[in-house]
């Protein structure tokens, strides 16, 4: 999965328990800067929550807003 695609874009994340989440994606970080290697992650901006990071296996689908 692209997640870099989505840094400064608004987004719908549907993850894969079927909780889905809106916001503006504030950043990107590579699998080898995150904490176990495997897994790129975003965070997105929301009007609850200034960041909310999640990496791409929690993550079904993904579309712009």
């Amino acid at each position: 999965m692209n997640l870099e695609q989505y840094l400064g874009k608004n987004i719908r994340v549907t993850f894969v328990d079927g909780q889905i989440l809106e916001g503006y994606c504030n950043s990107f970080t590579g699998k080898l800067d995150t904490e176990d290697e495997l897994y790129y992650e975003i965070t997105i901006k929301t009007d609850k929550y200034p960041y909310v990071g999640f990496n791409e296996s929690e993550i079904k689908n993904i579309e712009l807003i």
